[in-house]
């Protein structure tokens, strides 16, 4: 019990630090493009255009296709059974950014898909796939930003695509 109270003062923290941005300034608009790139939408077009332009594409589209089914289950049962409420509902201070899709933040579902996405695309394509695990973090890092998410959602999130690809790849 120490432990996860040191972990929620950590997050607590790393929150305030992070988070206080104003959507009208650079560092906030930067915040919310990346976070809105991490929206899904792009995942599915790279994933068709490599399907349709390389001819180990059905693997990978199929690799994509059979790892995001197995990590959106987990993932909505993992935040529908913690039930952590985002830092922005908690009265911290901050005003989110954005509003989520759902009600929740543990863990992050947009740092998972970027993750996995980052993962399943290395394996098939290490270059590209090296340039998706930093847009991957950036995406993660911008949760925070925009005061939807703690930094120990991300963290799950992260862990969560890992464990995801392990069992796909």
């Amino acid at each position: 019990m120490v432990l996860f109270s040191y972990l929620q003062r950590f997050d607590r923290y790393c929150y305030c630090l992070f988070s206080g941005l104003r959507a009208k300034d650079l560092p906030g608009q930067i915040a919310l493009l990346t976070s809105r790139s991490g929206d899904g939408y792009g995942y599915l077009a790279i994933a068709l255009m490599v399907w349709m332009l390389d001819d180990s594409g059905d693997e990978y589209f199929t690799s994509l296709i059979f790892a995001f089914s197995l990590e959106l289950p987990f993932y909505w049962i993992m935040k529908n059974s913690f039930r952590r409420q985002r830092p922005c509902e908690r009265n911290l201070s901050f005003a989110a950014l954005i509003v989520a899709s759902d009600k929740f933040s543990f863990p992050s579902g947009h740092t998972a898909a970027a993750v996995l996405f980052a993962t399943v695309t290395y394996h098939y394509y290490p270059a590209a796939g090296l340039a998706c695990f930093g847009w991957a973090m950036a995406i993660g890092a911008s949760r925070v930003v925009v005061g939807v998410h703690y930094p120990s959602d991300i963290v799950a999130g992260v862990a969560l695509a890992v464990l995801v690809s392990e069992l796909t790849i």
